[in-house]
């Protein structure tokens, strides 16, 4: 019998925030990004201090995000961290994981516009296979990587132990994000 071995939960989901919740949003992870990111890059943020400490108004979307995350994987969150991440044209998010169990990423606005027949990742979000980097040779029936194409109002729910990255960004309107990470009880 034929089976999937390993398979790794990820989802990918709308809010379903107006989009003047969205702007409010979105003028306050400038703000902070202003304030938290003095080399201007999507990795350099000075403080891990979560962004709902610093700005109130996030309360509602970390609360979104722990009731979506709760309901579709079956746990309970013990804690949340959330920070904005804003991205020019010309940047990108460097491969890496996360310390926590799970990890979020809420797109609050976004211009990317990938063609990926087109070999033009412009922005997508990359989901790199556990086994990825073990192996040089698979099948073709495996997937050892998953682009996530940004939208705002997008939230993407996924192991943190999976690697993850962005690719170049290009647009005049910035990528705001919200980049989560959650331990469960």
């Amino acid at each position: 019998m034929l089976q999937a071995l390993f398979a790794v939960p990820v989802l990918v989901t709308n809010l379903g925030l107006s989009d003047d919740a969205r702007f409010l949003l979105r003028e306050r992870a400038l703000n902070a990004y202003r304030v938290n990111n003095v080399n201007l890059k999507p990795w350099s943020r000075s403080t891990r201090e979560s962004l709902v400490n610093q700005e109130p108004v996030f309360k509602d979307l970390f609360a979104s995000v722990i009731c979506v995350a709760e309901t579709a994987f079956s746990v309970r969150v013990a804690s949340i961290t959330g920070r904005e991440l804003v991205q020019f044209d010309g940047d990108f998010v460097p491969p890496h994981v996360e310390p926590s169990v799970l990890s979020a990423i809420y797109w609050i606005d976004t211009a990317s516009t990938p063609d990926h027949a087109r070999g033009d990742h412009n922005g997508s979000l990359v989901l790199q296979s556990p086994v990825g980097p073990f192996g040089t040779k698979g099948l073709p029936i495996e997937e050892r990587v998953r682009f996530i194409d940004p939208k705002p109002d997008q939230l993407l729910i996924f192991p943190s132990h999976l690697v993850h990255f962005g690719h170049v960004y290009r647009s005049e309107k910035p990528s705001v994000e919200i980049h989560f990470e959650m331990e469960i009880a």
